[in-house]
């Protein structure tokens, strides 16, 4: 599957139209910036922690920036506002910036304060030099693009559409794969792992609110001591996992996005009567097709 860029930025943009000054500024920002370079979304899920989600207003990922528009009713919430703020940076540590519309605001004042930012993204973009990769919708979800790069690193922002194109990254040639794992085919002891990091009919998944830490409960029993050790001793066991955890992409799509490498941790496992995954790499090899 390939976004079309103008079907892209239609639907984001779409996503604001029933909230006026949200979608003015968002509209505005889009435009004034002019720079198909640049990605953006709308309505960003991010973690806040304890399992706690915030929607932020715009963000552009190759940038690790939220933009929040806080509208008249947000005078009543700013502590609400700042806690909720230090949350999602302490979490993702992006940058935040604000443009504040309180009641009686003159357009000049608010579009002063959009020009100010599209000066700092501009800015920014200049600043990244060859670390900023511009916004190509052919090469985003491309499996070539990520081998050709020879690794796929978290701070990249991974995630393809289909499970098979994961794991072609590694050496396979699948043309089609629905599994919730495959073995790599060239790393011994490593499984390509597609999780929900949610309740499912038979686990619950759960990435700490860091994200280092994958909980793998089983909703039927606790695991037992006995059962993690002889489970992890055994010769089919493998305890390296590539994760690329199921998630709902920027407009609705089903998406598996890149975590990391984990590694079982034996002991936490035991703690906590689960298996549980450390993370011990944000970045992972890629490789051609073995039979190339």
């Amino acid at each position: 599957m390939e976004y079309n860029k103008l079907i892209y930025i239609l639907r984001q943009l779409s996503k604001t139209n029933k909230k006026n000054y949200e979608n003015y500024v968002v509209t505005r920002m889009y435009n004034r910036l002019d720079d198909l370079e640049i990605k953006f979304i709308t309505q960003q899920y991010v973690s806040r922690g304890n399992g706690q989600y915030a929607l932020t207003d715009m963000y552009f990922p190759q940038l690790n920036l939220h933009i929040e528009v806080d509208e008249p009713h947000h005078e009543r919430n700013v502590e609400a506002d700042k806690i909720r703020e230090e949350d999602i940076i302490n979490i993702t540590n992006h940058k935040i910036m604000r443009i504040n519309i309180y009641n009686g605001i003159e357009i000049e004042e608010v579009n002063l304060q959009i020009e100010s930012i599209i000066e700092y993204i501009k800015a920014k973009k200049v600043e990244l030099g060859k670390e900023f990769i511009g916004w190509d919708t052919k090469k985003e979800y491309s499996t070539e693009t990520y081998i050709n790069k020879g690794y796929i690193d978290t701070k990249d922002n991974v995630a393809f559409f289909r499970i098979v194109d994961a794991c072609n990254c590694f050496g396979l040639n699948y043309a089609g794969y629905q599994r919730g794992g495959a073995k790599h085919p060239i790393e011994k002891g490593t499984l390509l792992w597609f999780p929900k990091l949610y309740a499912n009919d038979k686990y619950t998944n759960r990435l700490s609110d860091d994200g280092n830490l994958i909980f793998e409960y089983n909703n039927n029993k606790e695991s037992t001591k006995e059962q993690i050790l002889e489970q992890s001793n055994s010769k089919v066991f493998l305890s390296r996992r590539i994760v690329f955890a199921r998630v709902i992409g920027p407009l609705g799509d089903i998406m598996y996005r890149f975590k990391g490498e984990f590694i079982l941790d034996t002991e936490e496992s035991i703690n906590n009567k689960c298996f549980v995954w450390r993370k011990i790499s944000e970045r992972v090899k890629t490789y051609k097709n073995i039979k190339e």
